[in-house]
């Protein structure tokens, strides 16, 4: 019999069962890499999701280009337009480090004499800045479902996280440009 009454008790407490289980499953996750993972860097020939994150990419760089001509075009959106700008440029620097790209043009070799770089086609804008704004709200959401579409079909686990990323950004855009679309 113990001083108050209480029965003696046999096997394992609840704090040590707690302690020891964390212990094991810190020791079992602590040589885990999911945390801090890139997308897994293949040959690009052969990574399964290198159609995906080409066309994330592409899409990307077509918003980007919209986003611009937009600002461009109406100079009244201009300034709120500057935050989806700096948006969409860290959304193609994230694809083009997933895709491995380099996009800064290569210094070695001079261009030749009398060849001139592409000129980029600028999209149509709208002429009412409400249409404009319409106009860039559809082509978001577009990409937003086509990259919640490509996230559920990733392979690679890091390519299915930053297509998911890159859905969730445009949702928040869609949402930002709406409130825009009501101020112009």
């Amino acid at each position: 019999m113990t001083i108050l009454g209480a029965a003696p008790r046999h096997g394992v407490g609840r704090r040590t069962l707690l302690l020891g289980s964390g212990a094991v499953a810190l020791s079992a996750v602590a040589g885990c890499s999911w945390l801090d993972r890139k997308p897994e860097d293949p040959a690009a020939e052969v990574h399964p999701d290198r159609e995906r994150l080409v066309s994330a990419r592409d899409e990307q760089e077509a918003l980007l280009a919209a986003v611009r001509a937009t600002a461009a075009a109406h100079a009244g959106l201009a300034g709120s337009l500057a935050a989806l700008v700096a948006r969409s440029e860290e959304r193609l620097a994230a694809l083009d480090e997933a895709l491995g790209d380099d996009s800064s043009p290569a210094t070695d070799t001079p261009p030749s004499p009398g060849a001139t770089a592409p000129e980029p086609t600028s999209p149509a804008v709208p002429p009412r800045p409400a249409a404009a704004m319409s106009a860039l709200i559809t082509q978001t959401r577009t990409a937003e479902t086509a990259r919640s579409g490509d996230c559920g079909t990733a392979v690679d686990g890091g390519v299915a996280r930053l297509l998911g990323a890159l859905a969730a950004g445009y949702a928040q855009d869609v949402v930002v440009l709406r409130r825009q679309r009501g101020a112009a």
